[in-house]
């Protein structure tokens, strides 16, 4: 998908009448037009603009560079966001899903697989009574924290749906809600799908659904999980579960000594592949860092569940627009650079395409003169391929043990 046909998508879906039905909470709202009012439509372009200032700061900026007319309150807008619900930025995302996942566009596969890892995470939230109430808590303590979990296309870099829930959700539950929306909505996908999932998920019912959904799989699976598994050789090794599924087991060593062990469905994949197979999964772990780390998704904009769920459903949209322009981005990098004699391969900051699309989206595309902004774009789409990094296989790190809480809790224990 290109960025001018992602973007022109998101407006027309902003500026559909139907959208107004499906999220409002309040019939009344949004019914009359007011001289300097913020409507549906600019709410929601609004909140797509999500630099981290504070609220009237980006208010402000709006309105300035949008309707050149004096802001609304922050408590205005507080209270105009109350009168829908989050599903305008959750119907954005599965409509472009749909679009990028339906068939016309070329994806990336690996050995004509579609490649999509599962995990969950969790999100602090401000402190309040209500989100408390609505989440959960976590660690012993008083601050409320939600559930995610997202199903994510390693190699294409989009995120194809998630959920945000109580912080105490299962994620087995999560991945079953995940495989079901996988094989009814892109079951042309699904036929073609392999799902990289780290333990704690593997079971006799996940395991079974995933074949009777025709999908490929590879776990990593703690050894006394199913005692099968346990008692299979070191190396590669069929065995049938105790629940007579026929399942293929892959043991070896890591680097650290730890001994890895992967089930899989996948019985004509050579041994040697699956150490590079599922070391592809650290990609949902990637986009776990750029989504609390340079989206910065935990500085959310309201304190009511409606607004967790708006932001989180809208940073979503933004990482998927990423990847829409990561690709362009990279083409071009490819491009300048393919007669040159490099060490490494180069691709364009990902980091740098979150930052400007978040910083600059709005006033780019959404809103304004259409000529203007295409140029804008294409003032945006040539600073990213101008900022890269290399590209470098197998790098890895020793991960670093955080040990300050134990050393912390050790130290009241004897004061």
């Amino acid at each position: 998908m290109e960025n001018t046909k992602a973007l022109e998508r998101v407006q027309e879906i902003i500026h559909d009448p139907v959208l107004l039905e499906l999220s409002r909470r309040n019939e009344k709202a949004f019914t009359r037009k007011r001289e300097g009012g913020m409507g549906f439509p600019d709410a929601l372009c609004f909140m797509l603009d999500m630099g981290k200032t504070t609220l009237q700061t980006r208010l402000n900026r709006f309105y300035f560079h949008v309707k050149g007319a004096k802001a609304i309150s922050q408590s205005a807008f507080t209270q105009l966001r109350a009168n829908f619900d989050h599903t305008p930025f959750e119907v954005m995302v599965r409509e472009l899903v749909h679009d990028e996942y339906s068939g016309q566009e070329e994806l990336p596969l690996w050995k004509g697989y579609c490649v999509f890892s599962v995990d969950g995470s969790y999100l602090q939230l401000p402190w309040d009574p209500e989100l408390a109430r609505e989440f959960g808590v976590r660690g012993g303590g008083n601050r409320p924290s939600a559930g995610i979990s997202v199903l994510f296309d390693v190699l294409n870099g989009w995120v194809l749906d998630a959920e945000i829930d109580r912080t105490d959700r299962s994620e087995r539950h999560a991945l079953d809600r995940h495989i079901d929306f996988l094989a009814g909505e892109l079951p042309n996908i699904a036929a073609q799908a392999l799902l990289l999932v780290d333990r704690g998920y593997p079971s006799y019912d996940l395991l079974q659904k995933c074949e009777e959904n025709g999908l490929k799989f590879v776990m990593r699976c703690p050894s006394q999980t199913f005692k099968s598994v346990m008692e299979a050789p070191m190396g590669d090794s069929t065995v049938t579960l105790e629940n007579g599924q026929k399942i293929r087991v892959v043991k070896f060593v890591l680097g650290s000594g730890e001994v890895e062990i992967l089930v899989s469905n996948l019985f004509d994949l050579p041994t040697a592949d699956f150490p590079q197979l599922y070391a592809m999964r650290w990609g949902v772990e990637t986009m776990y860092h750029q989504l609390k780390q340079v989206v910065g998704i935990e500085k959310f904009s309201g304190k009511t569940p409606n607004s967790i769920r708006q932001d989180f459903w809208a940073s979503l949209l933004l990482l998927n627009l990423a990847a829409v322009f990561q690709k362009e981005a990279d083409q071009a990098v490819a491009e300048r650079q393919k007669d040159k004699q490099v060490k490494h391969l180069n691709r364009a900051r990902t980091s740098d395409i979150i930052i400007t699309l978040r910083d600059r989206l709005v006033f780019a595309r959404l809103c304004g003169h259409k000529s203007l902004a295409q140029w804008e774009v294409g003032n945006i789409m040539r600073e990213l391929s101008r900022a890269i990094s290399p590209v470098r296989p197998g790098r890895s790190y020793p991960r670093k043990h955080r040990f300050y809480a134990a050393a912390r809790q050790n130290l009241k224990s004897v004061l």
